[in-house]
């Protein structure tokens, strides 16, 4: 079986309802695995979505760049990794069409 990011990104890779998500975003110092710069949303596939890590730098570039991190455990994604997709892009949705006004 493939790995949680590989099956994700299989579901995101094509701009699903004209949202255009990046694999592997490379800011200073860190990565994001998934990246939508219009909704301003990343995703991470976190096993422990609630421990805490010390991540200044992306922090620092997350905070000026309101951007979102959503976290999401590998299982939730190697169990149904479109029903993920479908809930990560009913969350970039709205945040494209907000971030629209503002930007």
């Amino acid at each position: 079986m493939a790995d949680a990011q590989t099956l994700l990104w299989q579901h995101l890779k094509d701009a699903p309802r004209g949202l255009q998500f990046v694999r592997d975003y490379k800011g200073d110092g860190f990565t994001l695995p998934f990246y939508c710069k219009e909704a301003h949303l990343a995703v991470e596939i976190e096993a422990d979505p609630f421990k805490t890590a010390k991540h200044t730098l992306r922090d620092a570039w997350q905070e000026h760049h309101r951007v979102d991190i959503m976290q999401v455990p590998p299982s939730h994604v190697q169990q149904n990794a479109s029903e993920v997709a479908n809930a990560i892009l009913d969350i970039a949705e709205p945040r494209r069409e907000r971030f629209a006004k503002v930007d």
